[in-house]
């Protein structure tokens, strides 16, 4: 399963947020200069949401309990 199969499988905005930022971070390992616009071109989306996503990312890490919120938008008036 590809990382976009697995993003479009998964229910919740915080799987879909994780899985993203685990396929940003694999590409950078891989290659140190791989920039937001590759991810955002992979999963079909913005810019605005790969760097949104890896925000909320890194939130959640800080703060797992912002996975119990019930959507994106409140996880990101909560940042």
């Amino acid at each position: 399963m590809t990382f976009l199969e697995k993003y479009y499988q998964v229910k919740t905005w915080h799987d879909r947020v994780l899985v993203m930022e685990i396929y940003h971070f694999a590409m950078v390992a891989r290659e140190k200069k791989w920039p937001i616009s590759n991810t955002a071109k992979y999963f079909r989306c913005s810019v605005g949401l790969v760097s949104e996503n890896l925000r909320l990312a890194q939130a959640i890490h800080k703060t797992p309990t912002l996975m119990q919120v019930d959507s994106r938008d409140k996880a990101l008036k909560e940042l």
